[in-house]
C-alpha cells in the first residue's frame, strides 16, 4: 500500500464475477492460492494497530445508528484453531455454496455466511451465519481477529460499499473473455487508487 497514489481506480473492464451460480473461467489454482495467502496472512505485531483503529470506526457507526440494535443471527464458530489469531473472511450464501465441500469451511480463517435463509441446521460446518451486515459489525466487535476480507458475491459487496466498509480492494485480472452474469457493483472509483500492481 505505500508508494505514489496517482492512477486512479477503475474495475470496469473486468468485472465479472460469475455466470450461473458458479466461476465464468477454469478454477484457477494459482488464483486460489493467491486468495488463501492473502486471507491467510497475519502480522500479529501489527494487530493492537489494527484493533484501535477498527474499535474507533466501529464506535463512529454506532453513533450513526449502525451496529447495536441487532440480534447476532445463528451463531456457531469452533474451527481447528480458534485461539489462533486468524482473519475473518466474510460472504453471501451463493458464494459459499459455490465453494467445494472439501474445502468448507475455508479454512485457517473465521467464515462468516450472510444470509436470510440459511439455519444452523442447513450448515453442519463450523461457521457464524448472520443475517445482515448490521449483525456483522456487532459480530466483529466481539471476535478477536486480524482483518477482515469480504469475498463475495455482488449484493455482499454493493452494501458493504455503500456503507462506506471497504477501505481496500484485490482485484484479479484473468486473461481471456468469458460470459458473466453477476457483475461487481458499480461504486465511486475516485474514492480508490492503484497502490500496486503485481502477477499472481
Amino acid at each position: 500500500s505505500e508508494g505514489t497514489k496517482n492512477e486512479p481506480f477503475s474495475p470496469r473492464t473486468f468485472r465479472g464475477l460469475g455466470n450461473k451460480g458458479t466461476l465464468p473461467w477454469k478454477c484457477n489454482s494459482v488464483d486460489m492460492k493467491y486468495l488463501r495467502s492473502v486471507t491467510t496472512y497475519v502480522d500479529e505485531s501489527k494487530y493492537e494497530k489494527l484493533k484501535w483503529k477498527r474499535e474507533r470506526y466501529l464506535r463512529m457507526e454506532a453513533s450513526q445508528g449502525g451496529g447495536d440494535n441487532t440480534s447476532g443471527g445463528d451463531n456457531t464458530h469452533g474451527g481447528d484453531n480458534a485461539d489462533k489469531l486468524q482473519n475473518v473472511v466474510v460472504m453471501g450464501r451463493s458464494s459459499w455454496e459455490s465453494i467445494p465441500k472439501q474445502y468448507k469451511p475455508l479454512p485457517n480463517r473465521i467464515n462468516v455466511v450472510l444470509s436470510k435463509t440459511l439455519t444452523k441446521e442447513d450448515v453442519k460446518e463450523k461457521v457464524f451465519i448472520i443475517d445482515s451486515i448490521d449483525d456483522l459489525l456487532l459480530l466483529l466487535k466481539k471476535l478477536k481477529y486480524y482483518k477482515c476480507f469480504i469475498i463475495g458475491g455482488a449484493q455482499v459487496y454493493r452494501e458493504c460499499l455503500s456503507r462506506n466498509l471497504i477501505k481496500q480492494i484485490y482485484f484479479t485480472r484473468i486473461n481471456g473473455a468469458y460470459p458473466c452474469d453477476v457483475f461487481f457493483p458499480e461504486f465511486d472509483e475516485s474514492q480508490f487508487r492503484v497502490t500496486s500492481v503485481s502477477e499472481v
